[in-house]
């Protein structure tokens, strides 16, 4: 979905077909007046395994209910990469940022608000099968909060990885994809009744991994800046240096190893015919002999010398 400034401005019915389909706990939607201006866009690329949602997710501001006080509503996970999401509800609060994950039984209804930019991974999944085989409803909490890098989290993330991986699988076996829903029923129902007490605080490693996914959305930006990252991660420039310092790296040698990686991957595709001007400025380098320079630094010669190389070697095998 992808909206004007002026469909953002008139949204009311814009999200009206949204009430049946895989986001149907959602209601309320509005796109904030302040950020109409600049559109809207959304994005959810994924999978449906008969109730079983897992999508990826870019959304820019949204507004809204998630959840109508009823049984059918889902049990609903999101997880950030960048960006933030806020839920509330009564007296409980959540800002989930970067690298932490959020998962609500939807029945208790949370006002929620995303900020631009957001990316999330969202999986929901029928409230009855987590909830059932237990006795009593009331062991349950209403909200999970933790970071990434928990055991538990991890453990989930690695097994929507294998679903993702499994879908042709799931798509052609009906048993398979009951086997999916019961576990992840179960690892839902295991979080949700084992909520770790504290605080959540910022992991270092989950800032730097949102952090680089942001980067590696954006190389091709001429004004990526540390700034900006911490923005679109949600995090402050002073935590965002602090956390890469913590993994021995910087957050401006990454952004320019991957931008030597992707001119390295076109100069390959071209070879003799690559224009090493235009590489260098396509990747944001200040002029060809500062790319060049940085080239020879990482890959031990010069772009030319380097594709000499590399013929050489291609005509020995």
């Amino acid at each position: 979905m992808s909206l004007t400034a002026r469909q953002a401005r008139e949204s009311e019915n814009v999200f009206h077909d949204w009430k049946d389909g895989p986001f149907s706990h959602l209601r309320r939607l509005a796109i904030p007046q302040q950020s109409s201006g600049a559109g809207f866009k959304f994005a959810a690329n994924g999978h449906l395994f008969e109730e079983l949602l897992s999508v990826k997710v870019y959304c820019d501001a949204l507004t809204g209910v998630s959840g109508d006080d009823l049984d059918r509503d889902p049990i609903v996970a999101d997880l950030v990469t960048s960006g933030r999401i806020t839920f509330s509800r009564k007296k409980a609060s959540h800002v989930v940022n970067p690298g932490q994950i959020c998962i609500r039984d939807t029945k208790a209804s949370w006002d929620f608000v995303c900020e631009p930019g957001t990316r999330v991974r969202v999986v929901s999944i029928p409230r009855h099968l987590v909830f059932s085989g237990r006795g009593s409803l009331g062991v349950f909490n209403q909200s999970y909060l933790s970071d990434v890098a928990a055991p538990e989290v991890r453990f989930l993330v690695n097994f929507l990885e294998a679903i993702e991986k499994s879908s042709d699988d799931l798509d052609r076996s009906c048993p398979a994809r009951s086997i999916a829903m019961d576990a992840c029923a179960a690892l839902f129902s295991g979080m949700l009744t084992n909520q770790p007490h504290g605080v959540v605080h910022d992991h270092p490693n989950a800032t730097v991994k949102a952090a680089k996914n942001v980067i590696e959305g954006n190389l091709d930006r001429h004004d990526l800046s540390p700034a900006m990252i911490a923005q679109l991660v949600g995090v402050s420039v002073r935590t965002l240096h602090r956390s890469f310092s913590e993994s021995n790296d910087s957050i401006m040698a990454f952004t320019r190893r991957r931008r030597l990686q992707k001119a390295h991957a076109e100069l390959m595709r071209h070879g003799k015919a690559a224009k090493v001007s235009e590489i260098a400025a396509r990747w944001h380098f200040a002029d060809a002999s500062h790319f060049i320079r940085h080239f020879k630094s990482f890959y031990g010669a010069t772009p030319a010398a380097y594709l000499r190389s590399q013929g050489e070697t291609d005509g020995k095998e």
